[in-house]
């Protein structure tokens, strides 16, 4: 999950007229102010300077409706400057915002795993205006967005509330791509969520790699045990497979280990992808699991 990143410019248009600086993005305006946000609720930041803005106040939008960022925490300015009369600057709200707004929370709100590995998230804060600071609000919210491959925030219907334990979880999932290389399967692949097509689905168990796993046999034996913990089974369910991702950063190589359709790759034949999640679906009191999407 990655921290806030501004739009790129032209990337997505204005509902309005964009407003001109940062400065002009601080000031109040009309609708919710941030000194009473909620969390789990959805808003509609279109362009580049709301979204990197201190303050945000549009009223939300259902989240069935096309938005670009959800509150998935709302909390207190941290001491001291949450006692100073006078509103931090930008420098020390964002601090206080990588404080606060933190990858444990987000997990938390997404009911993830410990073997959920999320892709193309980023994390943003919005603070009282300078009116509501004077006022006495201290609030803190926390916002999430779904991104590219660039970072871009992008709109989207989706309620992230619980997501990776919901049908729709793929979306968020990371996967890798792969290609064919003269018959094989590359060791490496690019990361692309799940709902996109891919070849392996990562199980959030990354290794260093060494000689006692030089084979692919004894990588496969080496994330057996996250396989299991990720699918929730004692054993491996027929028609899944344990297909590890090396990734290598200058002389360091890691194992990513991952799980796909089993026989997905036959011999001779071109590349199969596939689309969704092997993660099972939480069905709350019920107890019972299905395939996630």
């Amino acid at each position: 999950m990655r921290r806030r990143s501004p739009f790129r410019a032209g990337v997505m248009v204005a509902a309005a007229v964009l407003i001109s600086t940062l400065s002009a993005c601080e000031q109040p305006q009309p609708g919710v102010d941030t000194a009473t946000p909620e969390a789990g609720l959805c808003h509609a930041v279109f362009s580049p300077e709301e979204y990197d803005a201190g303050s945000e106040s549009r009223p939300p939008v259902p989240c069935s409706e096309r938005h670009t960022t959800q509150t998935f925490l709302v909390t207190t300015f941290p001491e001291p400057l949450a006692s100073q009369a006078a509103r931090p600057n930008q420098q020390q709200l964002k601090a206080a915002g990588r404080r606060v707004c933190t990858t444990e929370e987000l997990r938390s709100y997404l009911s993830a795993s410990t073997r959920d590995a999320t892709t193309r998230l980023t994390v943003t804060s919005y603070f009282p205006s300078r009116d509501a600071w004077a006022a006495g609000a201290r609030s803190v919210r926390c916002d999430v967005a779904l991104t590219d491959q660039h970072g871009t925030p992008q709109e989207t219907g989706l309620d992230l509330t619980g997501a990776l334990a919901g049908p729709n979880s793929a979306v968020v999932r990371l996967c890798y791509r792969q290609e064919l290389k003269d018959g094989v399967l590359s060791e490496d692949g690019a990361d692309v969520p799940c709902s996109e097509p891919h070849t392996a689905e990562d199980i959030s168990a990354w290794v260093a790699q060494d000689a006692s796993l030089a084979t692919p046999e004894a990588r496969e034996a080496r994330c057996l045990p996250y396989a299991l913990e990720f699918l929730k089974s004692e054993k491996l369910p027929a028609g899944i497979s344990v297909n590890p991702v090396i990734r290598t950063v200058g002389t360091a190589r890691t194992i990513r280990c991952a799980v796909a359709p089993a026989g997905l790759q036959e011999p001779g034949q071109p590349l199969a992808l596939t689309t969704g999640s092997l993660a099972p679906v939480h069905a709350p009191g019920t107890g019972g699991v299905t395939s996630n999407g």
